[in-house]
């Protein structure tokens, strides 16, 4: 069965919240990931761009420098959802340096501008299994220090939280510091696998680029 995120706005966002009103009660030690001891291991945006990662070996389809339409799948084959063939695909295995007891990849589409990236994160947890506050917990790390301007709490602002009708969180957020803005939606897979899915534009992006990361939201299909 398809299961579609709701298409997100880009206007009219809601007033800006500090990422701190979501935090909720502190899990327990032996559910928590453990945060890896120094977080400048960890990878940060520091731009709207994706990472400088190396291709993978198995990439996606790709139409080369045609903007025709495709469908691709991450290297997991936990999702597909329909994109220009011409959008830049790159596989970043981010390993333990986020956390110390959760493997993470990435897979990454950037459009040929530059202005906007689509992002599939996963992990998989090493020995505990993820539960509502544990994942919700990764996600805002995920934000405040992978996505984040500054690489540390802060700089994103949440102005939306939702349940997508596919049973996802959504985030709706900006980053106070740099000019980009970005919609995330996480959940679990099974017990053990975290994925969070993020839409990630400059605030100057182009209409047509606007349409593409919309149509990707649109078509988005877990697998």
């Amino acid at each position: 069965m398809k299961q579609y995120r709701m298409l997100f706005a880009f206007v009219a966002l809601m007033a800006v919240v500090s990422l701190a009103c979501f935090g909720g009660s502190t899990p327990t030690p032996t559910l928590v990931p453990t945060i890896a001891p120094t977080i400048a291991a960890a990878p940060t945006r520091t731009q709207v761009n994706p990472p400088s990662n190396p291709p993978s070996n198995n990439p996606p389809p790709s139409n080369g420098n045609s903007s025709a339409v495709i469908t691709v799948e991450d290297q997991n084959k936990l999702f597909t959802f329909d994109i220009p063939g011409n959008w830049v695909y790159e596989g970043n295995d981010l390993g333990n340096a986020v956390y110390t007891d959760v493997y993470m990849y990435a897979d990454t589409w950037k459009s040929p501008d530059g202005n906007a990236l689509i992002e599939g994160i996963a992990g998989t947890s090493q020995g505990f299994d993820f539960d509502g506050t544990t994942s919700t917990t990764v996600a805002l790390d995920m934000l405040n220090y992978y996505y984040s301007f500054t690489g540390k709490e802060g700089d994103i602002r949440i102005s939306k939280t939702a349940t997508a009708q596919d049973g996802s969180t959504q985030f709706d957020w900006t980053s106070k510091g740099g000019d980009y803005s970005g919609t995330s939606w996480f959940e679990v897979r099974g017990a053990r696998t975290f994925l969070m899915w993020t839409v990630n534009w400059a605030n100057t992006a182009d209409d047509a680029t606007l349409d593409a990361l919309n149509n990707a939201v649109n078509t988005y299909q877990a697998q």
